[in-house]
């Protein structure tokens, strides 16, 4: 018998329900301790009630499948990333949380925050906090929500503070420098113009409107359209915006497996880039459920010896982001697996509720 998660194929059928608590014993072990684990150390914390032959027996046959690995001459042994897959896949059982860690992510329904982006951010800082990981966030881009309201601030005559307001609640602000002087009336006509024209427009959809419709009006509004245009363009509206949202680092760059420099740089530089963080993130977003990126399952990327957790969260109208935490393999599965998966749960209802 075999089975195929997380794209590793793996056969089962000689694998007996000892071999496999040794395997979570294993698993567990490591995450507290990140030193390997020998028999001896199985034999006196965990109640298999066996000799040492049979335990380093059992070990053998995990080592033989390719579930665990002993570093270097050490007679301990470490979860490889294929030993994690098959313990998350087919072996964990879920986790409850403590009634310390529920009233934590309950707390994100309190959270006093008008922009989204501050209020994820705050809820990726509580989710780090409480698992010792970095916590990670993707943001949902302003382009993936619709229009709903758009405010001018005018601050001399030619300086305009533009506030961009989404039906899902994502806000967009920044300032813009104009050629030519602009009165408080022409800029009160302008936000009428534009709450009326582009209400309930998808936001990816205002630029080219906005452009074909200067081909296309008639002259009575082609300078409310010609203007609406270039002060649009003047702000950062509509520009790609870093989407990734990350807090708590410094767990990372504390756990022993990132001691080493070189390592430690590269995990740094794309931490800060992003970029191979955002796909990694943005892989899977459909369903409902915690995924877990683990170690060499990040290939082609700087993670991989990290493992990246997350889950969907909904806004309203459906926009989709995650949230979620990454750190070295060797981390709690069921507790993480729990916390993430509830803490999306929570920022969904604080959006839709």
């Amino acid at each position: 018998m075999s089975a195929s998660r997380g794209g590793v194929e793996l056969d089962i059928t000689h694998l007996k329900s000892r071999g496999h608590r040794i395997l979570e014993a294993i698993i567990l072990s490591y995450a507290d301790s990140s030193t390997p684990v020998g028999s001896e150390y199985l034999l006196q914390n965990y109640p298999f009630g066996v000799s040492p032959a049979t335990i380093r027996n059992e070990m053998a046959e995990l080592e033989s499948q390719g579930l665990i690995t002993h570093p270097h001459t050490s007679a301990g042994r470490v979860p490889t990333d294929r030993g994690y897959r098959y313990y998350t896949d087919l072996l964990m059982e879920p986790r409850r949380l403590r009634p310390e860690e529920e009233e934590v992510i309950g707390s994100v329904a309190r959270l006093e925050c008008d922009d989204p982006a501050q209020f994820l951010e705050e809820a990726a800082h509580l989710l780090s906090e409480l698992t010792k990981e970095a916590g990670v966030v993707l943001v949902p881009k302003l382009a993936q929500g619709s229009f709903r309201h758009l405010k001018f601030i005018s601050m001399d005559p030619r300086e305009v503070v533009g506030v961009l307001i989404a039906s899902e609640g994502m806000v967009r602000h920044g300032m813009m420098e104009l050629e030519e002087s602009v009165d408080s009336e022409e800029l009160e006509r302008l936000e009428r113009f534009l709450n009326q024209e582009l209400a309930g427009m998808p936001l990816a959809q205002v630029p080219p409107y906005l452009e074909r419709s200067l081909l296309e009006t008639n002259s009575a509004f082609f300078h409310l359209f010609k203007r609406a245009f270039d002060l649009l363009h003047l702000g950062p509206f509509f520009e790609e915006e870093s989407s990734v949202i990350l807090e708590g680092t410094l767990w990372i760059l504390e756990a022993p497996e990132f001691q080493d420099m070189q390592r430690t740089r590269r995990l740094i530089r794309a931490l800060e880039e992003k970029r191979e963080l955002e796909e990694i993130l943005r892989r899977d977003l459909s369903a409902d459920v915690v995924k877990l990126h683990i170690g060499s399952e990040n290939r082609g990327t700087s993670f991989t010896d990290c493992t990246v957790a997350a889950a969907p969260y909904r806004l309203r109208g459906g926009v989709t982001g995650a949230i979620g935490v990454i750190g070295p393999t060797r981390m709690n599965y069921p507790r993480i697996t729990a916390l993430v998966g509830r803490m999306a749960q929570a920022v969904t209802r604080a959006f839709q509720g």
